[in-house]
């Protein structure tokens, strides 16, 4: 099979044939059709992440499933499938029987990732796509759209809370829609006037336009009860905080550039807090599958063939994706 291999750090990857897998006992074959670009492929490429090289890369994958391993019961050949970033957890920890993410689990760098076509995977890796909702545009819901769904999720929103989203690109476009279709007042943070249209469009009730101190602009604005914040800026996410009202949450995805300051007291007077999110519980992916079938949340994508991941990974390093970049691999 064909696959982009990544060989060493801040070199070109290679496009090369591979030996095709098979799949073992709880595994599956999926014949990959899209994958999804992400920042961390971005980490990968400049040795900021911890994966063993040479490795296959690409965590949001999709395509159908070919062959099963023995002992798979619940999949079948022919299923319309994507896989998550953590596949298999070990089953024996207090996480893991408790139902939370295995801190010990098996994900794509075990495996291999998904800019191949063919990729093995974990049954239990596996999520199936609705019907209706095309391979493409469900390739970033396993990452970007699953992140996004998690951080608003693990924010407690409550209704007639407003939510801020700081950062409108690969994940704060979906953040947005996601927060609109869940019914919550939406802001969309931007430094760029000339996006109000498309934010708009996109399903935000207003846009604050931000220059050096987006806290203060969304004060002014009026602040909100929950911030999804997916900049790298440090300086930004820091900023951001003095624009929660009281009892508000700021739930940052993204990884910032520097140390974040906080103000501590601030956050004391006003009892607001500072969350991370990842992709949590499942039932956050399988949500906002959902709300992309039913076309309330599409991602805005650039498609390009599998034989330039190198030029789709220097795009996505100098920030001209807009707002995601998939790989077809047809």
């Amino acid at each position: 099979m064909r696959a982009i291999v990544v060989s060493e750090i801040h070199r070109e990857w290679t496009l090369t044939q591979v030996a095709d897998p098979r799949p073992g006992p709880g595994q599956v074959l999926i014949r990959v059709r899209y994958s999804g670009m992400c920042g961390t492929d971005v980490h990968l490429h400049r040795g900021q992440f911890p994966a063993k090289l040479p490795i296959v890369a690409g965590h949001e994958p999709t395509g159908e499933i070919v062959e099963l391993g023995p002992g798979v019961t619940d999949l079948k050949v022919g299923d319309r499938v994507g896989v998550v970033w953590d596949q298999k957890g070990c089953g024996r920890c207090n996480s893991c029987q408790s139902g939370e993410p295995c801190p010990h689990s098996q994900t794509w760098m075990d495996l291999g990732g998904g800019n191949s076509e063919l990729m093995l995977a974990w049954a239990s890796g596996c999520a199936l796509i609705p019907d209706g909702l095309a391979l493409e545009a469900a390739a970033p819901m396993f990452c970007a759209g699953y992140t996004v769904m998690s951080a608003l999720r693990n924010a407690n929103p409550k209704p007639g809370e407003r939510v801020a989203v700081l950062g409108v690109g690969g994940l704060g476009h979906l953040a947005v829609q996601v927060a609109h279709a869940l019914g919550l007042e939406t802001f969309a943070i931007t430094g760029q006037a000339n996006k109000r249209a498309e934010l708009l469009a996109l399903g935000a009730d207003d846009v604050v336009v931000a220059a050096d101190d987006p806290g203060k602009a969304l004060l002014d604005a009026g602040g909100a009860d929950i911030v999804l914040s997916t900049t790298s800026s440090a300086k930004q996410i820091g900023s951001i905080f003095h624009g929660l009202r009281r009892r508000g949450r700021l739930v940052n995805t993204g990884v910032a550039d520097g140390p974040v300051s906080i103000d501590s007291f601030a956050a004391m007077l006003a009892f607001c807090e500072f969350r991370g999110a990842v992709p949590d519980h499942r039932g956050h992916l399988t949500e906002v599958l959902e709300l992309a079938a039913k076309g309330k949340v599409k991602p805005k994508l650039e498609i390009y063939a599998l034989e330039r991941a190198n030029d789709v990974r220097d795009r996505l390093e100098a920030g001209k994706v807009r707002y995601r970049a998939v790989l077809a691999h047809a």
